[in-house]
């Protein structure tokens, strides 16, 4: 188990314009980098996630059933269907809203300029990469943004330096980062014997894992990440401690 042993005046502090940002973009899962949706786009494909399609017909709303089937250059292609009327009705909308739902996760993103292509035989539809995209990660636990002035901080093992929490639940927590810090932003990560520090000094030890870091805009030209942790095995005294202050923060709230 890491000891705290620096007060806070000793620590380095990482120097993220929480405090600008916390409010705007802390529920803000908007994905604008184009590396960034290429990435998850790829995900869902070597998942074979299942994407929903709704297209407006004449009489009602048909809701399709499709996967990723490619991602190339910069285009993705989607599997067509049997029925060529659906088919010929996707070709004819302007835009088309894709969805999907897995792992506790939503995902919605718009394509463009759709055409039908041939592959293997069989019929796709190819679309520029989506310029935007929503990523959000659904919660079983109540999360809250951390005030400014009822400051959270989380401190990585045998570190010295401290990240400000930007929100945070019983269950798990974010914080930004600015894009080329990559200490201890890899998706997957698990990062044990870490402290969370509360509002009041205490520290309570911690284990994290990283679930994902995520870039987003931040003032006009700039970007930020924001990296989310899962609290594993969190400890009885700091369960209580996480109640406690989510409760705090509701109070502040109102």
């Amino acid at each position: 188990m890491l000891a705290y042993q620096l007060n806070h005046a000793a620590l380095q502090h990482k120097r993220t314009p929480e405090s600008a940002i916390m409010g705007s973009l802390c529920n803000n899962y908007t994905l604008v980098n184009q590396e960034e949706i290429r990435k998850k786009l790829n995900y869902l494909f070597s998942k074979n996630v299942i994407l929903t399609i709704k297209v407006p017909g004449k009489f009602a709303t048909s809701t399709l059933l499709t996967t990723i089937t490619r991602i190339e250059n910069g285009h993705i292609f989607l599997g067509g269907f049997q029925n060529e009327r659906f088919n010929k009705d996707l070709l004819t909308q302007n835009t088309l809203v894709v969805s999907a739902s897995f792992e506790g996760i939503a995902v919605s993103f718009m394509l463009g300029d759709t055409v039908g292509v041939d592959i293997d035989g069989a019929f796709n539809l190819k679309a520029p990469l989506p310029q935007s995209m929503e990523w959000v990660q659904r919660r079983d636990a109540r999360r809250v943004k951390v005030p400014i002035n009822i400051p959270v901080k989380i401190q990585y093992k045998n570190q010295a330096e401290y990240y400000n929490v930007a929100d945070i639940s019983v269950a798990g927590l974010s914080y930004f980062i600015q894009p080329d810090d990559h200490s201890f932003a890899t998706i997957g990560g698990l990062h044990t014997d870490c402290n969370i520090v509360m509002p009041d000094n205490s520290v309570y030890p911690a284990c994290f894992e990283i679930v994902n870091n995520i870039t987003i805009p931040y003032k006009y030209t700039k970007q930020i990440n924001r990296v989310g942790c899962e609290i594993k095995r969190a400890s009885y005294r700091l369960d209580t401690a996480l109640q406690r202050l989510i409760n705090q923060i509701d109070f502040y709230y109102q």
